[in-house]
């Protein structure tokens, strides 16, 4: 694990690493060819011997189809022998929005995490289907879009997947892999719930031969993604969405769950079948909690403010909320959301929490990724670091998730494979959750199952250059949200009314003005596409 330096990391260039791994093949052919004698009894000797040397020759352009056949047959077989199929370890870090060193944010000390982006793809623009937790997890795990606004809850996996009868179709691409030869381990948060139960049994119940828990575990269910130290979770007594303490890495849940993947990856050194491993951590999820060495990385003065902190201008309240999470599930000295800004005392010290939590799981992930190397693994292992969706900051007087803005919506991914072409090189081709599935399908050689929904972007991670998709959709409750390379267009609608926000990413990245009524033709244009792509979710736009 790369120490993070105990000073705010501030204008300091990264270097990209680049490694290439030398290309071989084996190739085997064995040809016979037998003269027969008949047919040059009378020839001198020496003649004889041209004309037997001339048919060798000959024998390399005429080879019987049935030899090269054998000879392919060989080399795939000796291809395979050298080759193992791919180890799979992906990681789903809770609320992580692009607030990485490698996101170009030179205030943020994710050393672990800047060091695998810098042998991996970056995507830059990654975009969730939903905007919280449980569906977005459900459409990335089964690659399948959500139906209706129905579809928006946590127990949406539950409802999708409850069976007590294993389905023809694998009910995740974690099953798939399983069917196909691997051996599936999982722990911490994958699914929706954190302990990886539903209703008495597990939420993905034919997709594991594993699903591993703490031992010592003082928090149960669904209060590891909103642990306090000593077992406290958030349905005890109201407390700040923060906590500073002098306690080591494994006082939280987060420290124990890498110090238990560190162990199962020595078990999966020692096994002769692939793994595929899934670890899912709980921070940056409030409430922000992490020991306090991690909030020392940061000086509080500096850190920045929101670079949008109000609403977009000549946009409907419709598309703003109050927070409820934030400010009505945790002590806040102050209350804000729809319009209404902190201070920028209270902002920075909530900002500075998020900040401190976001460096406490970079130094867990580089815990279990320095096992990886030490066991000799990374060199036939795919990485996948996944967020499940982004976080306002203050950003539009919104503190939380759910909503149809950039902020909500984009999130990190990095992904590695074992000798990547131009490792280190960030994209900016557009993909979505939705399209992991299909993904990893063709970066381990797997066929596609049937019913998926999402585009394989297999060819960004092997070319960064490389055409990502023309529109992402989002999805949250009477909302869709719509991203192109240079667009993003939503419409709220709850069949009383309609609102429509269009923003130019190309001007306004920070989506600070609605430009939908200036700018119709641009809705007009886009707006065909937006239709297609809902797909019954919105019954109003058919």
């Amino acid at each position: 694990m790369r120490e993070p330096p105990q000073q705010p990391l501030r204008g300091k260039k990264r270097q990209q690493t680049r490694s290439f791994a030398p290309f071989s093949t084996q190739h085997s052919l064995e040809a016979f060819l037998q003269i027969r004698k008949e047919s040059t009894p009378m020839l001198p000797a020496r003649l004889k011997l041209i004309t037997i040397a001339l048919a060798s020759l000959l024998c390399l352009w005429t080879v019987p189809a049935s030899a090269l056949d054998a000879a392919a047959d060989a080399s795939t077989d000796n291809a395979s022998a050298e080759a193992p199929r791919p180890n799979v370890l992906f990681i789903a870090i809770d609320d992580l929005r692009p607030q990485l060193g490698a996101y170009g944010l030179d205030y943020m000390v994710t050393p672990n995490l800047d060091q695998l982006a810098s042998q991996s793809r970056l995507f830059r623009k990654h975009y969730v289907q939903v905007p919280t937790c449980g569906p977005s997890r459900a459409t990335m795990l089964t690659g399948k879009n959500l139906h209706s606004k129905e579809d928006i809850t946590h127990q949406l996996l539950g409802k999708w997947l409850a069976s007590d009868k294993e389905p023809d179709s694998p009910e995740t691409f974690i099953h798939h892999f399983k069917r196909n030869g691997y051996h599936t381990v999982g722990m911490g948060k994958i699914s929706h719930n954190a302990d990886g139960v539903h209703d008495g049994a597990l939420e993905l119940r034919y997709s594991w031969d594993q699903f591993l828990r703490c031992s010592n575990q003082l928090w149960r269910g669904q209060e590891l993604s909103h642990a306090y130290a000593d077992g406290v979770g958030r349905a005890d007594p109201k407390r700040p969405p923060f906590e500073s303490l002098d306690l080591t890495d494994e006082d939280y849940p987060d420290g124990q769950l890498a110090s238990l993947a560190v162990e199962e990856l020595k078990q999966r050194a020692a096994a002769e079948e692939p793994f595929f491993m899934a670890i899912g951590f709980f921070k940056p999820h409030l409430p922000f909690c992490a020991p306090r060495k991690y909030w020392k990385m940061y000086d509080r003065e500096t850190i920045p403010l929101s670079p949008n902190p109000d609403p977009p201008a000549d946009v409907d309240q419709a598309f703003l909320h109050s927070s409820s999470e934030f400010f009505g599930q945790y002590l806040s000295p102050e209350k804000g959301g729809v319009g209404k800004r902190l201070s920028d005392d209270y902002a920075r010290e909530v900002i500075h929490a998020n900040f401190a939590a976001t460096s406490f799981v970079d130094a867990q992930v580089g815990k279990v990724l320095d096992q990886l190397k030490q066991l000799g693994l990374d060199k036939n292992t795919i990485i996948v670091v996944w967020g499940d969706h982004g976080w306002h900051l203050g950003d539009h007087t919104i503190w939380g998730k759910h909503s149809m803005f950039d902020r909500s919506l984009r999130s990190t991914l990095i992904v590695q494979t074992p000798d990547m072409n131009s490792p280190g090189v960030a994209t900016d081709g557009l993909v979505a959750s939705l399209d992991i599935y299909p993904t990893l399908c063709d970066l381990a050689s797997l066929p596609k199952t049937d019913g998926i929904q999402g585009e394989s972007f297999a060819r960004l991670v092997n070319d960064p250059n490389a055409n990502g998709r023309d529109a992402v959709l989002s999805y949250w409750r009477d909302a869709i949200s719509m991203k192109t390379p240079h667009y993003r267009l939503a419409v709220h609608d709850d069949g009383k009314r309609r609102s429509i926000m269009l923003f130019d990413h190309r001007v306004d990245p920070n989506e600070t003005t609605n430009i939908a009524v200036t700018h119709p033709e641009v809705v007009a244009q886009l707006m065909p596409t937006l239709k297609r792509l809902n797909d019954d979710y919105l019954p109003v736009f058919e």
